[in-house]
């Protein structure tokens, strides 16, 4: 069996066709039985050429690879002058890699470094440059506060200064006084009244806390509970020519009036009836005397010279007029207080 292995036909390795010699058992035996001693094997060692690299012909694919002994790789002779075998892909490979990690390396050192060592002192610059802005906004907050301090408290302090300025509507009177007490006829007794001649005409004139006149809407509201913001009344009348007045008679007793004219673009008819029938439907008229004037009787016409509407109550004495002087308008708890208020007007 190993001679049939040995000297079966190999086909060509490599695509070659070259003679070889090839060193069998039979060739060891004849030699020996000569008298000779084996020759040792040295095969003759081909040269390459450009030729002999060129690929041969396609290995026939019923081809089957002989079995070989396994003592046969250690008789192979050694490849001492034929072609060198390829590098290995692993090898490449490597290359490659150690050629890229020196191209990064490189690229880090000479491009990437000095992008960051130049960046880092332009940081150190502007934080330079930027710490003292803390203490330059620490003296402007420092300087602007003390000029608003002044400002505020200036605006506290001061009390608002009158919007209006009241004007009179009579020509002359006894006497003119300010008062910021309450509407009300039991005030009377408490104003501090410097004439005194009876009878006698005294202007009243009561303001607000900001030192404003009372409107005529106010003043009734508080002496009789009159509202004439249902019928847009409260602001038919100018607040700066509104005014209470106290009529004195020859016995030194006080009347309550007032006297009030219309605004400029307040209509006289539309406003004289309105506040007719507000202040004849009005249950607290009692109110504009100190002492209880009796029962309410029934409004009637006055006298045609002084246009007046007046009501009596049951005590003798006690009545209520009120009427119209062009656009002015003049209220009176006293007959003789209404014709004289009436008569000193403007």
């Amino acid at each position: 069996m190993a001679d049939q292995n040995t000297n079966q036909n190999f086909p060509p390795v490599g695509g070659t066709n070259k003679d070889v010699d090839v060193r069998t058992m039979a060739s060891d035996l004849n030699s020996i039985q000569g008298g000779g001693s084996p020759e040792s094997y040295s095969p003759s060692i081909p040269t390459a050429t450009p030729s002999e690299t060129t690929p041969g012909p396609v290995p026939d694919a019923n081809f089957q690879i002989p079995s070989v002994p396994a003592a046969a790789p250690e008789n192979l002779p050694a490849n001492n002058g034929g072609p060198k075998p390829k590098k290995s892909k692993g090898a490449l490979v490597g290359l490659i890699v150690f050629l890229v990690v020196v191209a990064l390396g490189a690229l880090g050192y000479f491009v990437v470094y000095p992008m960051f060592t130049t960046a880092n002192p332009n940081s150190q610059t502007s934080s330079v440059n930027t710490a003292p802005q803390p203490v330059n906004n620490t003296s402007t907050e420092t300087t602007t506060l003390p000029a608003a301090a002044p400002e505020s408290t200036s605006s506290t302090s001061t009390s608002p200064m009158p919007s209006i300025s009241h004007q009179s509507l009579f020509k002359t009177v006894s006497a003119a006084i300010i008062s910021t007490s309450s509407v009300s006829a039991s005030t009377l007794s408490n104003l501090n009244i410097s004439t005194t001649s009876n009878p006698a005409l005294v202007e009243v004139v009561f303001e607000d806390q900001n030192g404003n006149p009372l409107t005529l809407s106010d003043m009734l509201k508080s002496l009789i509970s009159a509202d004439l913001t249902k019928s847009g009344l409260d602001q038919a009348f100018d607040p700066a020519y509104t005014s209470a007045f106290v009529y004195l008679d020859g016995n030194g007793t006080r009347w309550l009036g007032f006297v009030a004219k219309l605004s400029a673009t307040s209509s006289l008819v539309d406003e004289k009836a309105s506040f007719g029938q507000i202040l004849e439907s009005n249950t607290n008229l009692k109110n504009f005397f100190s002492k209880d004037p009796g029962t309410e009787g029934a409004w009637k016409n006055g006298d045609s010279a002084t246009s007046n509407r007046y009501v009596l109550f049951s005590k003798n004495g006690y009545t209520i007029d009120y009427g119209w002087n062009n656009d002015t308008l003049v209220i009176s708890s006293s007959y003789d207080g209404y014709k004289a208020a009436l008569g000193g007007l403007q």
